[in-house]
């Protein structure tokens, strides 16, 4: 699961550097929450902890990587290191049972055991609540490590009992070289960057073409909006609604519609350069679309599109959301 085989090292060095004080000091908590979006180092930073936690041969704060420990971790197979995720949507009681199931059990090798849960914020609300005691008592040896893209998401009761730890930024250099090693194509690039820091999320999004044809469809949206014609409903109700054929799809659809728009209001309020655009490749044709528009109509167009997501949260049909986002962005730059 490690993005390129890129180490937490490389990904997180400055918390990577504070974790190895702390280990070192004998201070590690039992409970973290890691922050940050896909890609971000969430889940290397966990399987170093492990590691580290593990490996007989620990030198200068780092694992050796060679050690039998250290290939178990490496390979997923560590009878002592339990990795929960989501089930479709949703991490569910049952799942969290079984986690606590093996909380009552000592390590099968040793003293410790590290429960790794992965979207953390997708836990039901029952499956979150009856993980909370275990959180504030889980026993000698135990460590549980939380990561979620959407802190917001997770009870408030979790995020008081863990260290919550934000991950930073990952440096432009990098993530650029991750696009490069997964063959994002340059054109798409800036694109992506402004969905995910993911080079791996980027590089299935690209495949068989899928983000150049969400792209164009988008592109062509906001043509047929910014020319007032209604024919945006059935680039909705066909092109896009093909292209959105799982729930995140969907989202990257939206967030698409969120981000042209986003570098609409840069380009209106004069503050564009190419480093501050996600659509570069689309300039002139999204500079033509706002002639007879004010900037404060797209501000309003650039909210509507940010409540999208919302709507879609709230189980509310693809195809109506980008529907009723359509026709609101109409009636804005066209009354």
């Amino acid at each position: 699961m490690s993005e390129l085989s890129l180490t937490a090292k490389d990904l997180q060095p400055t918390i990577v550097k504070r974790f190895k004080q702390t280990i070192s000091n004998g201070e590690l908590a039992h409970a973290y929450l890691f922050v940050g979006p896909n890609g971000s180092g969430k889940y290397e930073l966990s399987q170093w902890l492990s590691l580290c936690l593990f490996c007989p041969n620990v030198k200068d704060g780092e694992p050796d990587l060679t050690c039998p420990e250290c290939q178990r971790i490496l390979s997923g197979n560590h009878p002592d290191v339990v990795i929960a995720q989501a089930e479709g949507r949703q991490i569910k009681v049952d799942q969290i049972r079984h986690i606590k199931a093996e909380f009552s059990k000592s390590g099968m090798e040793g003293q410790r055991k590290v429960f790794i849960i992965e979207d953390a914020d997708k836990m039901t609300t029952n499956a979150a609540n009856s993980l909370l005691k275990f959180i504030e008592e889980p026993g000698p040896g135990i460590y549980i490590l939380m990561l979620t893209n959407n802190k917001n998401a997770v009870l408030p009761t979790i995020q008081s009992r863990t260290q919550v730890i934000e991950m930073r930024p990952l440096p432009k250099e990098i993530t650029k070289q991750m696009m490069d090693d997964q063959s994002v194509p340059e054109y798409l690039r800036s694109v992506a960057l402004g969905l995910t820091d993911s080079a791996e999320q980027a590089a299935k999004w690209v495949a068989d073409d899928w983000l150049a044809k969400a792209v164009d469809a988008v592109v062509q949206w906001y043509k047929e909006l910014t020319n007032g014609d209604p024919v945006a409903f059935v680039g909705v109700q066909t092109v896009m609604k093909g292209l959105a054929t799982d729930r995140e799809r969907q989202q990257v659809i939206l967030d698409l519609m969120a981000l042209i728009w986003r570098d609409a209001l840069v380009i209106k309020t004069k503050a564009a350069t190419d480093s501050n655009l996600y659509f570069v490749q689309w300039k002139q044709i999204i500079d033509q679309g706002l002639l007879r528009y004010q900037a404060s109509q797209i501000i309003q167009v650039s909210q509507v599109t940010l409540e999208a997501h919302q709507l879609l949260e709230q189980n509310i049909n693809f195809q109506n959301v980008a529907e009723q986002q359509t026709l609101r962005i109409l009636q804005i730059l066209h009354g």
